[in-house]
């Protein structure tokens, strides 16, 4: 599925980490906290990546709307979404936090199209 990116809310946040590394896309579209490192869970999340940001330098932040994440499992289309490890996204298990639901299936490594709201993790009813 494709469809139109920049329908998003974002904020500017300072990399605390060389979020351009890795190979292909780095960190991007991955889960960030507020101090500009990537999220290891929801709680801790301030929104999706949107940029390959150096340290020090600005990373956009996309807290809400239509944007992209990386699957860290094999994630179906409709599925509600959490942050895991390394800021990923897979499906939201039972007392998990929220902060998604996903517009298309999508395979582990791949990125997955959602609709997403940061602003208000814990408090979503997807």
């Amino acid at each position: 599925m494709s469809g139109e990116f920049g329908s998003f809310r974002s904020i500017q946040l300072t990399a605390g980490a060389d979020l351009n590394t890795g190979g292909g896309t780095g960190a991007q579209y991955k889960a960030i906290t507020v101090g500009g490192t990537i999220a290891s869970t929801s709680a801790l999340s301030y929104g999706l990546l949107q940029n390959k940001p150096k340290s020090g330098e600005d990373a956009t932040v996309g807290y809400s709307g239509h944007m992209k994440g990386v699957a860290g499992a094999p994630i179906a289309a409709a599925a509600r979404l959490m942050v895991t490890t390394s800021g990923y996204l897979i499906t939201c298990t039972s007392g998990n936090i929220p902060v998604g639901k996903s517009l298309a299936s999508a395979a582990s490594g791949a990125t997955v199209e959602g609709l997403f709201d940061f602003s208000v993790a814990g408090n979503i009813q997807f």
